[in-house]
């Protein structure tokens, strides 16, 4: 155990359930905890949730490799038989961030969404959203390249009240498929979408991006 008040630990169990096939710990002196997980064909794992520790296991060269804030999200890519840290980085500005799912896609990118509360979240130029939304937290989509070292893409979505990502998906096309709650009435819907209104107190969101 590396201290603080709890860690991330990532577990692989045989396929017939009778034996460890790896577990490790992972964290620094702070808080951790595991959120998502990803798996590619190779069997890398791909872990992501949030951080508040100052010295969470970062790789040299990853995309942050300082801690950002109040909490971070962290993105870790474990190899395939859990002895060592493909690569490891925080995502994340000066207020909460925190991660909840994570996919990968067939070229190894990771695409995370979480909340944010950070009105300066790593976002990329040209982005759907660049700018914080309001309200209590936004959706964030990032999408991280394979080998950890720079954003693909990352954007803010969100309205006026609180929003959450919490699932995500990627399909072979490289186009991400989230899924959250929000509480925002001016949630960015589309035109002819199945339910384009806000139905009060929490609503559902699915919400497709393209793949740029």
């Amino acid at each position: 155990y590396g201290g603080g008040y709890a860690e991330v630990f990532v577990t692989k169990l045989n396929a017939s359930g009778t034996a460890l096939s790896y577990s490790t710990y992972i964290g620094g002196s702070g808080w951790e905890q595991g959120n998502g997980i990803a798996v590619d064909g190779s069997g890398n794992a791909y872990i992501t949730g949030e951080t508040s520790s100052i010295n969470y296991d970062v790789t040299s060269g990853a995309f942050q490799t300082t801690y950002g804030g109040w909490w971070d999200v962290f993105v870790t890519k474990l190899n395939a038989t859990g002895t060592a840290l493909i690569y490891s980085t925080y995502i994340g500005g000066s207020d909460i961030d925190i991660a909840y799912g994570i996919a990968v896609d067939g070229s190894g990118n990771a695409y995370v969404t979480g909340r944010t509360l950070s009105t300066n979240y790593d976002v990329t130029p040209g982005a759907f959203q660049t700018t914080y939304g309001g309200g209590w937290n936004d959706v964030f989509v990032t999408k991280l390249n394979a080998g950890g070292t720079a954003l693909v893409y990352s954007t803010y979505i969100g309205g006026n009240g609180e929003d959450h990502g919490q699932g995500i998906a990627v399909d072979g096309s490289g186009h991400a498929y989230v899924t959250g709650r929000t509480a925002s009435t001016d949630y960015d819907v589309t035109s002819g979408a199945f339910q384009t209104t806000f139905d009060g107190g929490w609503d559902a969101f699915v919400t497709k991006r393209s793949e740029e």
